[in-house]
């Protein structure tokens, strides 16, 4: 770490601490400060306030951002930590260069550079993925993309998120509460299916002044609409999940 930590220049360090002090002031604080740039595997940021010193370590892809990006970026995990939420200049440059398209794609690159997929179990105790997914393509292959993603059953169960399509390492995690005997196979076929158009469809970005992200175009729900058993796997889902 210390070796990486010198082949940053001073000056980008000196640059990153005048930001995180400059969000200090903005907030009211005064705890001393100590930044450095990480080599994450993504565009990651964090801040820990221990014994009155806060220690923020960010990604050396924000080392050539902007001043106003370095400051809303500090202002918001500050403001985080502190339960103190600004709304500034400052901030909106920081949501400005988030939202971006390019930030994303060089979000995924560091990603790619540096990490590494999870490894993906596709057997289920009552769901094979595989079997589901090559389905999928045989029926459907004309409206999906070209090539077949990994996939596989994620680690946990949770309600919140059925699936998950991860277009830095071209793999899709489907929610483990699906692989059940309870839980018809045109439900997860569905699900499937869903995730398989991600990996066609691109997100739109930068949408409107909440600078939002549709992450769902028009494209994509017209293709969703024709899995024949999207209306009656959504039914299933909502009244059983």
């Amino acid at each position: 770490m210390e070796r990486y930590q010198q082949s940053v220049s001073k000056e980008s360090l000196g640059r990153l601490e005048e930001a995180f002090y400059s969000a200090e002031a903005m907030l009211g604080k005064k705890n001393p400060v100590h930044a450095s740039f990480e080599s994450y595997a993504g565009l990651k940021a964090k801040v820990q306030l221990r014994n009155g010193t806060i220690t923020a370590k960010v990604s050396d892809g924000f080392e050539n951002a902007e001043r106003e990006v370095l400051v809303g970026l500090a202002l918001t995990l500050l403001g985080g930590m502190f339960k103190r939420k600004m709304e500034n200049g400052y901030t909106h440059a920081y949501k400005e260069f988030a939202s971006r398209e390019s930030t994303s794609g060089f979000h995924d690159t560091l990603r790619k550079l540096r990490g590494r997929g999870k490894k993906l179990e596709p057997h289920g105790r009552h769901h094979d993925l595989n079997a589901v997914r090559d389905f999928l393509f045989s029926v459907y292959g004309n409206i999906l993309c070209d090539s077949k993603p990994e996939i596989g059953w994620g680690g946990k169960k949770s309600r919140r998120v059925l699936g998950f399509h991860d277009g830095a390492f071209n793999s899709i995690t489907i929610n483990r509460i699906l692989d059940s005997d309870r839980v018809p196979s045109f439900v997860v076929q569905y699900v499937v299916f869903h995730e398989l158009l991600h990996c066609k469809h691109k997100v739109l970005f930068q949408r409107g002044e909440s600078m939002r992200r549709t992450i769902h175009p028009k494209a994509f729900k017209d293709d969703e609409q024709r899995f024949p058993f999207a209306e009656k796997a959504n039914d299933w889902l909502q009244r059983n999940l």
